[in-house]
């Protein structure tokens, strides 16, 4: 009897096999077999990571010696500008993507389609949008007045 060496075994999403009975009632074994596939697919891309993190090594010394020491030029301003600019982007993003949200639910609504969900998470872009816009309007330096007149 000759035993087979590990070099054989193969990495491939078809040799383990789990009962389609098991998988429906245990939340342990789903799991596991998404671990499982989640391996199987980091084992196929190791090489590509290697070799990435290899180039990675040899380029990032290199990289780092730029003259003057400085990362940002000469405008010590840029990660505040880059930090609100992306606040700034998120916000209408958000607010847009609430827009479109309700739309949808709207939409939804009217062919007799479920629509809660899209209605609800449209709100909710709205609202942290609103957030970041505060967030926003806080890094120019505005103040953000609380009218409590009501219009009067």
């Amino acid at each position: 009897m000759r035993v087979k060496g590990l070099r054989r075994i193969r990495a491939c999403p078809a040799s383990f096999e789990v009962d389609n009975d098991l998988l429906s009632r245990s939340a342990a074994a789903r799991a596991g077999r998404r671990v499982i596939r989640l391996a199987v697919m980091l084992r196929t891309i190791e090489p590509a990571l290697m070799l990435l993190a290899a180039a990675l090594l040899v380029t990032v010394p290199a990289l780092a010696q730029q003259p003057g020491g400085s990362i940002f030029g000469q405008n010590d301003q840029a990660v505040g500008n880059g930090v609100r600019e992306a606040i700034r982007w998120g916000r209408n993003l958000l607010f847009l993507l609430g827009v479109a949200g309700v739309g949808w639910g709207a939409v939804n609504y009217m062919m007799e389609k479920s629509w809660g969900r899209q209605m609800v998470g449209g709100g909710l872009a709205m609202g942290i949008g609103g957030i970041l816009s505060l967030v926003y309007s806080f890094s120019q330096g505005n103040a953000v007045n609380l009218d409590t007149d009501l219009g009067n």
